[in-house]
């Protein structure tokens, strides 16, 4: 599996891209600089995408990314996230007045956009993936996706402050090959952390601590003007977590 970093910030400023996700070229995970990273024959290619929920900085590209795609194909592309997301995203984004409602453009029975409902907590084919949404703790409904295939499972997390359901479910899970989390905010925010569901490097290492299973753990998400800051106490408190380069492409072999 290939899993391409499009941008990997919680703020954008230039060089600072929003977060987005490519797997295997054909699934997004997030929406946030799909368009800005992606020439248009890659943003064509694009099958599925999946949500972790609606706040602008995950979902901006998708309208540009329909607007992109208007002509482009004879197929739509299918938008997966659990039901209060979809809703969101119809009555807030594709409304008619902040964006054209790609769901029914240019009809009902072809549009550009496919919305498709995951059921929480339970396994769907997508691809040649299975997919699990697992709700977090966020200002808005935010999910985790649990991603199992041939190269085992990945853990990737939408914004969240502390939560329990998904460490539960990933706890004995032996073939767990990585785990995707957000930190945004530096730990002298903390309270700003806490206000707005996200997690600052002492949040990270409490959250960690609740997971059995032994794997790597890749950080994303960091306001671009706390980076270093962050970085810098992560490296104290939580040494052997990676932090996301974007534009890189990380590679996970099948399990023999």
């Amino acid at each position: 599996m290939r899993y391409r970093v499009l941008g990997c910030f919680g703020g954008e400023m230039p060089r600072f891209h929003l977060s987005s996700f490519l797997l295997d070229d054909t699934l997004l995970i997030d929406a946030g600089s799909v368009t800005s990273t992606l020439e248009i024959p890659a943003q064509a290619h694009i099958e599925s995408i999946l949500l972790t929920h609606s706040h602008l900085d995950h979902v901006r590209g998708l309208a540009h990314l329909a607007d992109n795609m208007f002509g482009r194909r004879d197929r739509p592309i299918l938008v997966y996230s659990v039901e209060p997301i979809l809703e969101a995203l119809k009555g807030s984004l594709f409304n008619n007045v902040l964006w054209p409602d790609f769901t029914v453009i240019p009809s009902s029975q072809m549009p550009i956009l496919d919305f498709r409902a995951l059921p929480e907590g339970k396994a769907t084919s997508v691809h040649h993936f299975r997919v699990t949404p697992i709700r977090l703790s966020h200002a808005v409904i935010s999910v985790g996706y649990l991603l199992e295939g041939e190269f085992g499972a990945m853990l990737h997390l939408g914004d969240t402050g502390a939560t329990e359901a998904v460490w539960r479910m990933v706890s004995d899970m032996p073939n767990l090959r990585a785990v995707t989390i957000g930190t945004t905010f530096p730990n002298r925010l903390q309270h700003l952390a806490d206000l707005s569901g996200h997690l600052t490097p002492r949040g990270l290492k409490a959250e960690l601590a609740k997971m059995c299973a032994k794997t790597s753990v890749y950080v994303y998400h960091m306001k671009p003007q706390y980076a270093p800051e962050i970085v810098k106490e992560l490296e104290e408190l939580v040494p052997d977590a990676q932090v996301l380069e974007q534009g890189k492409e990380y590679r996970f072999a099948p399990i023999p």
